[in-house]
């Protein structure tokens, strides 16, 4: 009985994402890093379905260890990005893979949560879509 009722909430929170990502919309804007052409800066603006940019379009998938991110700007400019973390290194003192993972833990939780009113800021390569990147997060509250 116990898993027939979790059955069911899991089902219902699956449901409820499902919606509430389906009522997101969204507006994304790039322009190259000051003082460094080859890089750009990507912000994408999360609100509800009214504030969809025709053009604009943001996908993730986070799989074995790597989130992917793809993007199309307001303009029809495409981009994408990665952040991967080597789960073997999962034990690992050395500073650059303990931010790694940290790095990929923290975006897998942006991601897989985000909502009306947050702002994701991009960092990355200009024509290299696959090489890694930064997000941050910023979350308006108000009007």
């Amino acid at each position: 009985m116990n898993i027939l009722k979790t059955s069911i909430v899991l089902a219902a929170l699956t449901v409820t994402s499902a919606a509430q990502a389906a009522a997101l919309g969204v507006s994304i804007n790039e322009q190259p890093r000051p003082g460094v052409p080859q890089a750009r800066w990507t912000t994408v603006t999360v609100g509800d379905t009214y504030t969809q940019n025709q053009n604009a379009k943001f996908n993730y998938s986070v799989s074995n260890y790597t989130v992917n991110l793809t993007w199309t700007t307001n303009t029809g400019a495409t981009g994408g990005c990665n952040i991967y973390y080597d789960v073997n290194k999962d034990s690992s003192t050395k500073f650059e893979d303990q931010v790694a993972k940290r790095r990929y833990d923290t975006t897998k939780a942006i991601l897989t949560n985000l909502k009306q009113g947050d702002e994701l800021f991009i960092q990355s390569a200009f024509g290299r879509d696959g090489d890694p990147c930064e997000v941050t997060l910023r979350h308006k509250i108000g009007l």
